[in-house]
This record gives C-alpha cells, sequence and structure tokens, in this order.
C-alpha cells in the first residue's frame, strides 16, 4: 500500500468546510457518524441528524478534484 498526499487546495476547501443540513428538518449536521474509503479514491460520509434521526450519505470524489486542480 502506498500513501498519496495531494496538498489542500481551495476547491478542496470549499468542499469540505460547506456545511451540511438535514434533508428532513434541516438541522445543520457537524460530523459524520463513520467514514470510509473506497476503491478507486472515493471517500464516503454517513451521517444521522441529531434532532429527527435522519441518515444520510455523501461521497466525495477525490481523483476527480485532484484531476480537476491540475487543469486549472
Amino acid at each position: 500500500m502506498q500513501l498519496h498526499c495531494y496538498p489542500a487546495t481551495f476547491a478542496m476547501i470549499r468542499i469540505f468546510g460547506t456545511a451540511l443540513r438535514c434533508t428532513d428538518c434541516g438541522n445543520q449536521l457537524i460530523a459524520p457518524v463513520a467514514s470510509e474509503f473506497v476503491d478507486g479514491g472515493e471517500i464516503r460520509h454517513f451521517w444521522e441528524c441529531d434532532s429527527c434521526g435522519t441518515t444520510s450519505c455523501t461521497s466525495i470524489d477525490i481523483d476527480t478534484l485532484a484531476q480537476d486542480e491540475q487543469a486549472a
């Protein structure tokens, strides 16, 4: 296994720093309950709303972000 490091860019900071809201009640979601790295450069975050208990999942494609930054 090889560790790949990508420096944080403005686009990545903007995506990771965006406040998430519950799709049912609109409550702000602060931190994911769990996260996992999926082969192919994808990170999935699993969320649960503290107010209403709704669960959701978001994913970020790291490889696509890195390619977009290199093209810019």
